[in-house]
């Protein structure tokens, strides 16, 4: 079955602008990214384990894009010192902004590129969440991190699946079917190889978006309101009655997704260590 793509990009340039140096809009949009992506709710919970280890971090965000990773760490490591770096200069502007407003003094973001960005053993953590299958030289970044990160550093990856036996997603098991991607995801033989070659030991490779759980999720929330408002901006109002209507149940499917053993799904949630 053949999967219609997503661009993505036009709806960010237009969420882009409503929330830019609004302070309401951008924490009610942080709440919504937080409530309505599953990906959000596994890094959620894999912070909250890794905040109960030890009391000092240092962290990188690499790719920080819109900032609610930066803005949900600053709340789970309140007293660790966040390095938040993105390509975009208008984003990074409007996140410094917006840390500025809210009173966020540990946070800093500032415009590079992860291909080329290192700061040889700075960082305790490091987080890359729907960045990896945009950037096509991904070995130098995961590079980058690697030596960015001090001994015994964690670097947790949140990005898409594909499989050997089908690359391009014709059953639809995996969910990374955005124009904008230069990659439909990794297998896990490609993922392991490419972190521990650059050093990393794999402490944790889960599927996230699984077969069941995961897949209702993503069907209620992403996929049909999506290809409803990438239709016409107007459809939007079938789109919110929709996910308001059915977000129990789905909340519901992200939380058994977040505690099920996947055995295949649409994303990986990656924790790996140097050390």
């Amino acid at each position: 079955m053949s999967i219609k793509e997503i661009h993505y990009d036009p709806l960010k340039a237009v969420l882009g602008k409503f929330i830019s140096r609004n302070v309401l809009m951008r924490r009610l949009f942080y709440a919504a990214l937080g409530m309505l992506f599953l990906r959000q709710w596994h890094v959620r919970a894999e912070l909250k384990r890794l905040s109960r280890e030890k009391n000092k971090w240092d962290i990188f965000d690499a790719g920080s894009g819109y900032g609610q990773y930066t803005y949900l760490m600053g709340k789970l490591f309140p007293q660790n010192a966040i390095l938040a770096v993105d390509v975009k200069e208008e984003q990074v502007e409007d996140c410094n902004w917006f840390a500025q407003r809210v009173g966020q003094k540990n946070a800093t973001f500032v415009v590079d590129d992860l291909t080329t960005f290192r700061k040889p053993d700075s960082f305790d953590l490091a987080l890359s969440v729907d960045v990896m299958e945009h950037i096509l030289e991904d070995k130098a970044v995961y590079a980058n991190v690697f030596a960015s990160l001090r001994n015994g550093g964690v670097f947790i990856v949140s990005t898409p699946t594909t499989t050997e036996e089908a690359p391009s997603h014709d059953e639809g098991e995996a969910f990374s079917v955005i124009g904008e991607h230069v990659r439909q995801g990794y297998t896990e033989k490609e993922f392991r190889e490419k972190m521990t070659r650059a050093g990393f030991v794999v402490e944790k490779l889960k599927y996230t978006y699984g077969p069941v759980w995961g897949k209702l999720a993503w069907m209620i929330l992403q996929r049909i309101p999506m290809l409803l408002l990438s239709t016409s901006k107007l459809l939007a109002i079938i789109a919110v009655p929709w996910m308001l209507v059915l977000y129990l149940p789905a909340a519901l499917f992200m939380w058994l997704d977040v505690h099920s053993n996947n055995k295949h799904g649409g994303g990986w949630m990656m924790v790996a260590r140097k050390g």
